[in-house]
């Protein structure tokens, strides 16, 4: 798959997130397989203020304060990169088992326009009912996306064809919402 999340590189990445510890990671950029460690202090939390699929308030500082969150930007109709992540996030979750308790998975939709609440909540149950899909203004989750380092821009219609483009990354995110790593299998 796209993802090779592992139940040991999630156990690992919890081990170096320090789950609810001070985010802060002890060597700069380490990588550990697809795991990459943030530079000396997390990434933190962009202030964007977005929605669930079931029309919770939701923002990223605002996450599970005693869990990691695994956070992907990402869209429905995606024909590869997207489907491929998420069923190895679910399958790495199954895993660790009952240390799965101790993440959230969350799901911003890069194509809000055709991501319809509805859409985005079926896709995600269809891996994961405890996945939450999260939509917002496209330009707000360009910049949101942008503030953890991962590159998205906005949809785009050139001939006939809808063009997504996302980064492949996977960032996980402390109680406060700081990125403290990524999973990357591209090796950047």
């Amino acid at each position: 798959g796209g993802l090779p999340a592992t139940a040991a590189v999630i156990v690992a990445a919890a081990v170096l997130a320090g789950c609810g510890g001070t985010g802060r990671v002890q060597e700069t950029g380490r990588r550990d397989g697809p795991f990459m460690e943030v530079s000396a202090s997390a990434m933190p939390a962009p202030p964007y203020e977005f929605s669930t699929a079931r029309g919770e308030p939701w923002a990223f500082g605002g996450v599970a304060q005693d869990k990691l969150t695994l956070l992907y930007f990402g869209y429905t109709s995606c024909p590869d990169v997207c489907p491929t992540t998420m069923a190895d996030v679910d399958a790495a979750l199954d895993d660790i088992g009952g240390a799965a308790q101790g993440f959230e998975v969350v799901m911003v939709s890069t194509d809000p326009d055709r991501d319809t609440p509805e859409q985005l909540r079926g896709w995600l149950e269809a891996f994961n009912p405890e996945f939450t899909g999260v939509r917002g203004p496209i330009g707000d989750v360009v910049k949101a996306a942008e503030a953890y380092g991962i590159p998205v821009e906005k949809p785009e219609k050139t001939e006939g064809d809808y063009l997504v483009s996302h980064g492949k990354r996977v960032a996980v995110l402390d109680g406060n919402g700081a990125a403290v790593g990524f999973f990357d299998d591209s090796g950047r």
